[in-house]
């Protein structure tokens, strides 16, 4: 009888271990953006997200970011060279676990909530035209922001209570996008012509932005500077840590 009383209290108490093991929750979680990576090229963004309530959390981030080396802009305008390339981005969301949804505690599981972000880029290139059968070289300058503020659903794995993949797929956002451009050199081209024709190939590189735009209302304008509609899917992968608490 007292072997068999040893081996129960042995088992209630693994049990009790056990349970409070799957109560029990770690903090903080500090990930990379693999997303930035892929549409960048060159980009190291980093997210620190902290549990504040029990089915809530605070997420920051922030790195350095280019953006991607184009060739060919149109079909009169090259690349030779980009003299220079900076970029970085910030952004925060505040995250909402569904109690209902989820058999784990945050940051485990189903989540939706508010976010934001700020990208700016800046680049110097040496550029070419073809104007009237010569070829004329011109410096570009240019500066380019894009400001989120959106809602987002996603849902976030923690792989033995270490391991996170964090896949935000549902982010529509209303976006502000700002570009400035100054051109240097001796041409004799139109520079209208020419900073039209530049931004009308970045506004292809944003469907949501060629849709709230028309190329006449670029034409006449000169600029861009507007709102529009934008979406956001990211995926990141991280390290989870802290010490653990019912």
């Amino acid at each position: 009888m007292k072997n068999i009383f040893l081996v129960f209290c042995v088992l209630v108490c693994g049990i009790t271990v056990r349970a409070q093991d799957s109560l029990s929750q770690r903090k903080n979680t500090i990930k990379l953006d693999i997303t930035s990576h892929f549409i960048y090229r060159n980009a190291f963004i980093v997210s620190y997200e902290r549990v504040t309530k029990p089915n809530q959390s605070l997420v920051i981030s922030a790195g350095y970011q280019e953006f991607p080396h184009v060739s060919s802009i149109g079909q009169n305008i090259g690349v030779r060279s980009d003299r220079k390339k900076t970029g970085y981005k910030f952004g925060a969301d505040y995250r909402f676990y569904l109690k209902k949804e989820n058999k784990f505690r945050a940051p485990h599981g189903v989540y939706i909530g508010p976010y934001f972000t700020y990208h700016r880029f800046h680049n110097n290139r040496e550029m070419e035209v073809e104007y009237n059968g010569n070829t004329e070289n011109v410096i570009a300058d240019s500066k380019f922001t894009i400001f989120n503020v959106g809602f987002q659903l996603g849902y976030q794995f923690i792989i033995k209570d270490r391991w996170a993949i964090d896949l935000s797929f549902v982010g529509p956002s209303l976006s502000h996008y700002k570009y400035t451009l100054n051109l240097d050199g001796n041409y004799t081209f139109d520079k209208g012509d020419i900073t039209n024709e530049i931004i009308l190939d970045l506004i292809d590189r944003f469907p949501l932005l060629d849709d709230a735009l028309s190329e006449g209302e670029v034409t006449s304008k000169g600029k861009l500077d507007t709102w529009a509609y934008g979406y956001r899917y990211q995926l990141t992968v991280g390290y989870h840590f802290g010490r653990k608490k019912k």
